[in-house]
């Protein structure tokens, strides 16, 4: 065999420098191809789509952690407060904002949290939702004229690629001037309802600034998002059938006990003639037992016999952990920690949880601040009061100029409960008396407002006084209870 060289005339010798690189036997078989973030999905998106959506429906795990990343995520909504520099404009839009966050929903089902839920979890079962503003007329009943409505994925074609001018093209749905968004495209009903192909005729085309595209782009130029389930697929199919199959095998054998034999059989004991093939003996049980079994049978047998039970169905030493394993992989496929997905908090204790927990939540903690705080609350938050100052329901001064005066927000997710509330609390006492924290930022990481918790607390010290004093009550430190942390830090 000849040998390849050089220009130096030394032979060339091909290396990986990455065992991961190699092409060898160990590697024959791996799919690796190289595709692009778009052409990726082009093809498995909706796929990935539909089996997600269909294991939500069938698979206790999946749907499981599904729900309990969107529960986590959301919790019971987000609080939005208005932190403008404008004091006036401040206590305007705070107040209404409560009104408009109720009045949303065009079907009347939804408020703003619940409206926050159906997009996250869309998000997460199917890699992406689509969000429009609806702008309704000023004799609508609304106090402000704005309503939102939540759009399926579905409905935004993923084959719908056009080159409209040199600048413009549509990709995958999605609208650019050169490398900015200006419209999406989409069906006028939902695409499984019908309609067979992908035409402009069949779409409607919506401004860029009426819609809120929530998703999590993993790779930069990322059109389109994939579900958070996409990595776990496949494994949850396969384990979700080894598992059924396993518990139909054990409840059809559960069905016998045990079989009536004997070792030896004359021909005066046949149960047939060998000629005829008739029964020799008028038995309604035994033609019954041919039939169906039911739970605890015995089939019976005739003179002589012996009978032998059935053992206790053993799935094998290994079994458990086997599952075991198995779901660990898919909760770590999901990004959620496996006591949480599964109910099994088996070997662990509070130190455990606790780090599981923290871990957790710093990832949900990306998800509120990055994605659904983001792009889902501030967005209809920009909304609202484009709405509210446009239609001249709030005076805002500058507005034109400078509209991120007006837009400043503190979004505050839902608190974390306590893993440990006495320990927790002394921990953010000390915190705030070191000066490593302080009273505000402690106020919103229960999702709370400082100023309006510390009204209603003096609201509530006054009217405590006053009925006090109407009482006769002079030591009110004896009784302890609701208000015995005024007492112990003194009045101002």
């Amino acid at each position: 065999m000849g040998v390849i060289v050089g220009l130096d005339g030394q032979p060339l010798y091909r290396s990986e420098s990455y065992e991961g690189a190699t092409s060898g036997r160990r590697a024959y078989g791996w799919s690796a191809p190289s595709m692009g973030p778009n052409r990726a999905l082009a093809y498995a998106g909706k796929p990935l789509r539909n089996r997600t959506r269909a294991g939500y429906r069938n698979s206790l795990l999946m749907r499981s952690g599904i729900n309990k990343n969107t529960t986590n995520e959301v919790g019971k909504g987000f609080t939005l407060i208005s932190t403008s520099k404008s004091d006036e404009f401040k206590k305007a839009f705070n107040p209404l904002w409560k009104i408009i966050s109720q009045q949303l929903d065009p079907w009347g089902d939804l408020n703003f949290g619940g409206i926050v839920k159906l997009a996250v979890l869309s998000r997460r079962m199917s890699g992406e939702v689509f969000i429009r503003r609806l702008r309704r007329r000023l004799s609508s009943g609304l106090e402000v004229p704005l309503q939102v409505e939540v759009l399926e994925s579905d409905l935004c074609p993923l084959d719908l690629n056009k080159r409209i001018s040199a600048r413009r093209r549509i990709v995958q749905g999605i609208e650019f001037d050169g490398k900015v968004k200006v419209a999406y495209w989409f069906y006028k009903s939902h695409p499984d309802d019908g309609l067979d192909s992908v035409s402009i005729n069949k779409l409607e085309r919506v401004p860029a600034r009426d819609i809120i595209h929530h998703y999590m782009p993993t790779r930069p130029g990322q059109v389109r998002a994939e579900p958070e389930t996409a990595a776990a697929l496949l494994k949850d199919r396969t384990f979700h059938e080894y598992d059924d199959s396993e518990l139909v095998r054990k409840r059809q054998r559960s069905s016998f006990t045990g079989f009536l034999y004997r070792e030896d059989v004359g021909e005066d004991e046949w149960e047939f003639d060998p000629y005829t093939g008739q029964p020799k003996f008028d038995d309604s049980q035994v033609a019954a037992a041919s039939e169906t079994v039911n739970a605890g049978t015995i089939i019976r047998g005739v003179r002589g016999e012996k009978l032998s039970l059935f053992d206790g169905d053993n799935t094998g030493q290994g079994y458990a952990d086997y599952v075991r394993w198995q779901s660990i992989m898919m909760s770590a496929g999901m990004e959620i920690p496996y006591p949480l997905m599964t109910g099994d908090w088996s070997d662990l204790n509070d130190r455990l949880v606790r780090a599981i927990l923290n871990e957790y939540r710093r990832g949900i903690s990306f998800d509120q601040n990055n994605l659904s705080g983001f792009q889902v609350a501030f967005g209809i938050w920009r909304w609202a009061i484009e709405t509210v100052i446009t239609t001249g329901q709030i005076n805002a001064p500058g507005y034109a100029l400078d509209p991120w005066l007006y837009y400043d927000v503190d979004i505050r997710p839902d608190a974390w409960k306590h893993l440990h509330p006495e320990q927790d609390i002394n921990a953010r006492n000390k915190a705030v008396a070191s000066n490593i924290s302080n009273a505000e930022r402690e106020s919103a990481d229960y999702g709370a407002d400082l100023e309006d918790n510390m009204r209603r607390n003096a609201k509530a010290l006054k009217r405590w006084k006053k009925i006090l004093e109407e009482e006769g009550i002079k030591e009110p430190a004896n009784l302890g209870g609701l208000f015995s942390a005024f007492e112990s830090v003194g009045e101002p």
